[in-house]
Parts: C-alpha cells; sequence; structure tokens
C-alpha cells in the first residue's frame, strides 16, 4: 500500500465525531457568556460588530492600550492585536492570555481578520453568528456606495452541501498524552519519539504532511520518514487511549541501520543520531549527514562548534568550524576537575550543567602529542598548544548528552553523579560572541548579556522540553523512560504507562539526555542567519558569529 495512502487509511480510521452542524455556538465558553444574562447575546454581537469596523490592514502600525492602567507603557507593533470584547483594553499577542488570566475576560478579536479568540480555549473559534457578522462588514463596496448583499459571494446552502457531511469537530481525546508500547527491548527508540513528538518544529511537519508534499515514496524505499508519519497521526491525530506501538518505524529503523536490529537494548543516543541521519536522507538531500543542509532536521537540531588551536610556541593560529547535532559533555572530565578542586567536594555531590558547560567552552592546554603546527616556524613538528571550544551557531533545539559510561575492559560501566539542571537555559555565555577576542590581549569573555528568562524575546534562552533518564549500570541493559512538557504541564512517559509529573520530580531526574527548544524563533545573539526552508516553516538558527 502506498505510503499516503497508509496515513489517509489511518486518519479515516479515527472514530466519526459530532458534526459542526449540531453545535449552537463556536465552543462552551461562548456559549456560557452568551446565556449568562438576558441581553449577555445582544451586547457581544454589538460590541463584535462595532470593532469590525476597526480591524486594521496588514501593514498598519498599531498600538496597544489599557484603559484602566494609564501608566502602563503602549506597545507600537506591526503584529496584530486583540481588543477585548468585554472592556476597552488592546492587546499584544504577548499579553492577550495575561489580559484573560488577570480580568477573566476570555473573549477578544483579532486585528487583522476579525477573528474571534477565546482565551479558555486558547484557538481562535468559529460560531455561524459571529462569522456571517465578520463576512458582512469584510464585504467590498460596489460603485454605488453601497456594500454587497451578504448572499452573492456567501451561500450558506451550497456550503452545507460540502462542509456539514466532511466537518467533524476535534475530538478532545484527539493528542491526549500516550505512552508506546514496549516491543521487546524498545524503550530506547520510546523516549526519542517521545522527544520528536513534543517538539513543535517535527509535529508541525508530519501532521501537516509536508513530508508526502515534498517527495513521494515508493514502498520498497523502506522510507524512516513515511513511518515517522503514520506514528505521529496515529498518537496526535486520533481518539485512542492506549499505548502506541510504532511497529512500521522500528522496523524500517532496523533495515536502514542493520546495528539497531535485534531485541536487544540500544543506546538512545545513538538511536537519536542514527535517525537523524535517515530523516535526512528520506527528504532526497544530496548532502552528508553533517554538512549544511535547508531540510527541516537540519534547520531544527543541527548546529556548529568553532574550534580555535593557539600554539604556546610561535602564536599562529588555527580557526575550524564543525557541524553537530548535539553538545556531548563528559562527566569523567568533570569529575576529575572536581577532584583537582581544593575544596574537596564528595562524590555525591552533584554537578551543574552550567559549570560542564563552562568547562567544555573554556580553553584548556594539551599535550606536544595532541597537536601538530603546520606554521613555517614549527614545520609540522609537534607541539604544546591551548584549545578553545565555543557554539558558532545555536540550532532551535539543543541536545545535550551527558557521557555516562566508561569504556574499560568488559561491558562499559556507568556513572550515576547526578547533573543538576535548569528549566530555562541561557546559551549565550557559551557562544564564540561571548568567548570573542580582543585585538593584541588574551581571550577574555564578555559581560553577561542584560537578559531575563521571563523576556519572551531574550536572545540564547531555551525552554526545557524533554529529558531522558537512563535505569541500570551497563549500556546494553537498563531501561529508558522520559518527561515531557506539554504546555506548562510535565508527563512521565514509562513505555505505555502516562502519568502527571510535578517540575520537582523533572529537576530530581539523573538525566541522560537533556532536550532544550529555543524560546522564540526570531532571537539571535548578535546576527540571525536566516535560510527559507523548501518545507515552508519559516525559522531561524542563532548565529553566535565571532
Amino acid at each position: 500500500m502506498d505510503k499516503n495512502a497508509q496515513v489517509a487509511k489511518a486518519i479515516q480510521a479515527a472514530p466519526l465525531l459530532k458534526p459542526v452542524k449540531d453545535v449552537e455556538f463556536g465552543c462552551e465558553h461562548l456559549q456560557e457568556f452568551m446565556s449568562a444574562t438576558p441581553d449577555g447575546a445582544e451586547k457581544l454581537t454589538n460590541a463584535y460588530t462595532n470593532l469590525q469596523g476597526t480591524l486594521a490592514t496588514p501593514l498598519e502600525v498599531q498600538t496597544t492600550k489599557d484603559p484602566k492602567d494609564p501608566k502602563k507603557e503602549p506597545v507600537t507593533t506591526l503584529r496584530p492585536t486583540y481588543s477585548c470584547l468585554q472592556c476597552n483594553t488592546i492587546s499584544s499577542m504577548e499579553d492577550r492570555e495575561l489580559h484573560s488570566h488577570e480580568k477573566r475576560h476570555r473573549l477578544s478579536i483579532e486585528s487583522r481578520s476579525g477573528s474571534l479568540y477565546c482565551g479558555l480555549c486558547e484557538d481562535f473559534v468559529y460560531d455561524s453568528t459571529f462569522e456571517k457578522i465578520r463576512i458582512e462588514q469584510s464585504l467590498p463596496s460596489t460603485s454605488n456606495g453601497r456594500k454587497r448583499k451578504f448572499s452573492a459571494i456567501y451561500s450558506r446552502g451550497e456550503e452545507d452541501k460540502f462542509i456539514f457531511p466532511n466537518s467533524n469537530l476535534l475530538s478532545c481525546l484527539a493528542g491526549a498524552p500516550r505512552g508506546m508500547i514496549n516491543l521487546g527491548q524498545t524503550c530506547y527508540m520510546s523516549v526519542i519519539l517521545q522527544a520528536m513528538m513534543h517538539n513543535p518544529l517535527m509535529r508541525n511537519f508530519f501532521m501537516s504532511e509536508r513530508h508526502g508534499s515534498q517527495k513521494k515514496c515508493p514502498p520498497e524505499d523502506d522510507c524512516v520518514a513515511c513511518a515517522m508519519t503514520l506514528s505521529f497521526v496515529d498518537v496526535l491525530a486520533t481518539e485512542k487511549i492506549e499505548g502506541h506501538g510504532p511497529t512500521e518505524l522500528l522496523c524500517k529503523s532496523w533495515l536502514k541501520n542493520p546495528a539497531l536490529a535485534g531485541h536487544r537494548q540500544q543506546d538512545a543516543h545513538e538511536y537519536f543520531q542514527s535517525l537523524l541521519d535517515q530523516l535526512h536522507k528520506s527528504c532526497g538531500c544530496v548532502a552528508q549527514l553533517y554538512k549544511i543542509c535547508e531540510c527541516l532536521y537540519h534547520q531544527t537540531f543541527y548546529g556548529k562548534l568553532r574550534s580555535t588551536m593557539t600554539c604556546l610556541s610561535c602564536k599562529n593560529v588555527t580557526v575550524s568550524e564543525d557541524p553537530i547535532v548535539d553538545l556531548s559533555l563528559d562527566i569523567r572530565q568533570q569529575i576529575k576537575r572536581r577532584k583537582a578542586d581544593a575544596k574537596a567536594l564528595t562524590a555525591e555531590t552533584p554537578l551543574e550543567l552550567s559549570t560542564c558547560l563552562k568547562n567544555f567552552t573554556s580553553p584548556e592546554k594539551l599535550g606536544m602529542d595532541a597537536y601538530t603546527c603546520n606554521s613555517d616556524q614549527c614545520e609540522n613538528t609537534p607541539q604544546r598548544t591551548k584549545k578553545h571550544m565555543t557554539i558558532k551557531k545555536l540550532p532551535p533545539t539543543v541536545c545535550i548528552q551527558f557521557k555516562r559510561y566508561e569504556h574499560n575492559k568488559g561491558n562499559p560501566q556507568k556513572l550515576n553523579t547526578k547533573v543538576n539542571f535548569p528549566l530555562q537555559l541561557d546559551m549565550s555565555p557559551y557562544t564564540s560572541r561571548a568567548h570573542r577576542k580582543k585585538k593584541g590581549s588574551e581571550q577574555q569573555p564578555l559581560s553577561p548579556l542584560p537578559i531575563s528568562p521571563l523576556t519572551p524575546r531574550s536572545p540564547g534562552w531555551y525552554d526545557l522540553s524533554t529529558v531522558v533518564v537512563h535505569e541500570g549500570q551497563f549500556v546494553t541493559g537498563g531501561h529508558y523512560y522520559c518527561f515531557c512538557r506539554r504546555d506548562d504541564q510535565w508527563f512521565k512517559f514509562d513505555d505505555h504507562r502516562v502519568t502527571l509529573a510535578t517540575e520537582a520530580q523533572v529537576l530530581d531526574a539523573n538525566a541522560y539526555l537533556l532536550f532544550y527548544i529555543i524560546r522564540h524563533l526570531g532571537c539571535a545573539v548578535e546576527k540571525a542567519a536566516t535560510i527559507e526552508k523548501t518545507n515552508g516553516l519559516a525559522g531561524k538558527a542563532v548565529e553566535a558569529v565571532g
């Protein structure tokens, strides 16, 4: 069966839901407000009609206002604003939810299209009464100054014949958190699949069938991206509560990477790298895995490291840049540094992620056997050198791996030292920009940028999305589970079992992998490198140039 046909079949297999024509109001919150008082519906309709005449053009500059708080500084923006239907407040997109929560004013109008927004649903709602008003107000005028009749371009009878039989309400169960059925030591795949599904860039791509629209894959291709699409659709678009069995993805992963085949435990980090490689190849890209590419997977996960090697003999400087898919932090090296500390901290004392990142991007001296200087003075002879690694480009999604395995004789032993990590992470201090050289002086870090984790457009700030935990002493055994965030709620995914989790439980986890997602795609530390993607998703990699 064709892959697109399989996706369509999975969507059609969902239970039929209540048709749109049976719904009287756009949402239950709108119904509650209009039914609260005898004149509630009339007042709301009049307010909606009046505000329709104040809509802005697409490029019109708009200003927010709060009549009850004259001291509040207005915001001038080209982005849409939201006019409250219950007071005269005009809010920006960032303040929209705050106004809804503080004033309990749930309904507002978007200034561009006039669409109705519900603060409790956190989405635009369609209501037939208000939609008629919106369409009528937007009709163009005729030459005699009169507006064309509503029925001239909006025929309910004809539209109903097509819309009602083909429209369903969004199921309350569709998209609910679902676990993954363990198909025999496949928990390593389950946690990575959960991390992907809780990444908004990946979710939007697969749920909008972008892969199928870009490339038609024949069945013999064993396309991993087609298998991912089937899993995304089954988990996020069907009315099910039982665990999902990713058999198609497992089969395709084994065929594409025989090293993964068989019912034995695999490393989740290695599977993550293998999965990105296969997804990249599924786009038909000619670039190799670690080359610059315009596919979604590169633009979502790939960053760039800058390595500066300074010969301590002739002061020759060699700079190289390497693409990366994650940051691997060596726990063993951090423990050695801590033992050398005069404070003599105990082995049970947790490490800090900020300290690990600081040490990763700090200069270190290497022995003569680690570097050969090719300058005219040294003439390709081994020399002592100073190595400095910094992050040249930050990707929208940062994956951090803690190297917990010591590869001694026999089975690799696991280091169980805990690493404390934050819910919000500022990556700007570890970029090339923050470690830029000053002319004629030694390399010194710049002072921290004046930013706050609470500022929506703060450059370099990331929010924790997924925490992958490994239980057990050996890489070839044990068990994986993960914590994933949906909006402001955390869930624990342990195979098919899904339970609510608190922030304290998440922060107490002994993490193996961390996935951080950038707070604002338009932010940049110093310069934003924008690449127009062929899949139509607008995204920016944060390039910290030095």
